[in-house]
């Protein structure tokens, strides 16, 4: 059995060996040469033990996903929709072809991003403008764009003029992290039972939804069961959380079929629920309490505010990306993190959940069926 040994213990070995083996060495007090030179040797030692101590635990974390067959989950692709339009009414039907390719414009800070179309839509004669179902072709949050950045063409359609998008794009989420699958771990050895509140919120977290080409779109990142008895005996509400917004209607649907249990639709073969038989089960999107951000900013002396504001808010959405249900926010971590960022000297981080019209530096707290989300844009004063 392997076992870590400090400096010292390795030290008192040396010793101990030395005094049994030999007459010719017997100074070994403190600062004597030879007790100085087994010390340098016994740290070198314990350097070694400590490298192979982690290597074993890392080897053994990553050997038990693996042999269970319990990977990382891989990042999400952001979706949504773009309008295709003209400056004068079509002369005939145009039609945008599935996989056209556009992307945002590039900056000095970030490359363009490229997005494709995910169907054929047919901009009819006399119309001015289309939409379209758009997915990033890059996964992760890299794809979460503002609203009216995608305005270039990569392949441009013929009759088509202009191309933006009206909305944010939020859904795209990075892979799992090692913290993140510990804990979706530990959620699915207590799912084993199964028809317990533990199994039947991981049956909800295993959900997903991907396209024909089997890119992922849609995950429950997070998920809280519920029992209220004694006035609701027999049901369990489920509420879940996508990691972006308001979990979709295929998601939810998806979700209840999981935790119900159902056939496979190619071989027949019955895929076991989580939820105890007899019992309902109601799925619900967890509701997004959106949080204004107003920042006063004190940029350190030759520093451009406009060059760190997108250092500042990958720190502000990083922080909120990893915010579950009824979690409270606490105002000075986040404070802090922006403080942080290379070229900021100074911050003060007021928070609203009334869309600015009154703010406070106190921590923010979410109900059991809520979760808080980043209110964009952020706010500099």
């Amino acid at each position: 059995m392997f076992e870590r040994k400090s400096m010292e213990q390795v030290l008192q070995r040396m010793v101990d060996w030395t005094r049994g083996s030999t007459k010719k060495l017997t100074d070994f007090r403190v600062g004597s040469k030879t007790r100085t030179l087994y010390e340098s040797v016994a740290l070198v030692v314990e350097e070694l033990y400590d490298k192979v101590f982690r290597a074993i635990k890392i080897t053994i974390d990553e050997n038990i996903y693996t042999v269970l067959g319990f990977p990382k989950r891989p990042a999400t692709y952001a979706t949504g929709d773009v309008t295709f339009g003209r400056l004068t009414p079509a002369d005939s039907n145009y039609l945008i072809s599935a996989g056209t390719l556009i992307r945002t414009r590039a900056t000095e800070n970030k490359p363009p991003i490229e997005f494709r179309t995910t169907e054929d839509v047919l901009l009819a004669q006399g119309s001015l403008s289309v939409t379209a179902s758009v997915v990033c072709t890059t996964p992760g949050v890299i794809g979460n764009v503002e609203s009216g950045s995608i305005t270039e063409f990569v392949t441009k359609p013929a009759g088509i003029e202009t191309v933006t998008n009206a909305s944010v794009y939020t859904n795209g989420l990075e892979e799992e992290t090692k913290d993140e699958q510990k804990v979706r771990f530990q959620k699915f050895i207590q799912s084993l039972s199964r028809g317990t509140i533990p199994s039947i919120e991981y049956g909800a977290m295993t959900t997903e939804l991907r396209d024909t080409e089997g890119r992922l779109l849609e995950r429950v990142s997070t998920a809280r069961a519920f029992e209220y008895l004694p006035t609701r005996k027999g049901e369990v509400d489920v509420y879940i959380w996508n990691g972006a917004g308001t979990s979709s209607g295929a998601l939810i649907a998806e979700t209840h079929k999981v935790i119900t249990g159902y056939y496979h639709p190619t071989t027949g073969e019955p895929i076991y629920g989580y939820k105890p038989a007899g019992i309902l089960v109601n799925v619900y999107s967890a509701v997004a309490k959106h949080v204004t951000i107003k920042l006063e900013i004190t940029p350190e002396e030759g520093i451009n505010l406009e060059d760190i504001k997108p250092y500042i808010h990958r720190e502000v959405t990083n922080y909120f990306s990893k915010l579950n249900l009824g979690q409270t926010l606490l105002q000075t971590v986040l404070e802090t993190r922006v403080a942080l960022v290379y070229g900021v000297y100074d911050v003060k981080l007021s928070l609203s959940l009334d869309n600015g019209t009154t703010y406070t530096q106190d921590n923010l707290t979410a109900g059991d069926t809520e979760i808080l989300t980043l209110k964009d844009p952020l706010i500099y004063v």
